[in-house]
């Protein structure tokens, strides 16, 4: 029996760094040089010969941790999209029982994860360009559909008419920040969080 095949060999270190460490570094530049691209030229232009040009990489390790430039694109939206959720929670466990109490806090935390970083804030609104990346963004509007009626509003997952307004709440809010952050809507901050509250709050709320 090979000597080897009951214990994995341990990592190499170079110049006293684990090779886990050097893939992990290596991986993080190519986040960093694709954000930089799509911060000055938008999604279209991401390619994996850019990315690796930026990072002072060879394609080879480009391809160490992203099968293509849709696979790197997706991973910058899904460390987003794991942002928000974040955001929201803590929202949410700071924010009163009712649906008008929880509402706000869900699309500040959506806003204010954007605003963290424009170059991720326009990767999520030209989504659409890349057909994996809108891929993913349309099915975490399923997932946030699904949050927005279980856990913001409360109201019952089965119940088809709550179901629809809750999609068209998540979908328009997705459509209408994205826009925002494009500079296509002239409203503050603010402002843009209170409507997309107001609306989710009359048209998902349950009568009293």
């Amino acid at each position: 029996m090979n000597a080897t095949s009951d214990t994995a060999a341990p990592a190499r270190t170079y110049r006293g760094v684990p090779a886990d460490e050097r893939r992990r570094d290596r991986r993080e530049r190519l986040v960093e040089a694709a954000l930089e691209m799509i911060g000055e030229d938008g999604l279209t232009v991401l390619n994996a010969e850019g990315v690796c040009a930026r990072a002072g990489l060879t394609k080879r390790y480009f391809y160490e941790s992203f099968s293509d430039r849709d696979a790197l694109a997706v991973h910058i939206l899904e460390s987003l999209l794991d942002e928000v959720q974040t955001a929201i929670a803590a929202g949410l466990a700071a924010a009163g029982p009712t649906p008008a109490e929880r509402m706000a806090p869900t699309v500040e935390a959506l806003v204010e994860v954007l605003l963290r970083d424009p170059r991720r804030a326009r990767l999520y609104a030209e989504a659409a360009a890349l057909d994996a990346v809108h891929a993913r963004r349309e099915a975490a509007i399923g997932e946030f559909t699904v949050l927005l009626l279980d856990v913001v509003l409360q109201v019952p997952r089965d119940d088809a008419r709550s179901r629809v307004d809750a999609h068209i709440v998540v979908a328009g809010t997705t459509d209408v920040v994205s826009r925002w952050v494009r500079g296509e809507i002239d409203i503050s901050r603010d402002d843009l969080v209170d409507e997309i509250a107001r609306l989710g709050k009359a048209i998902v709320a349950p009568t009293p």
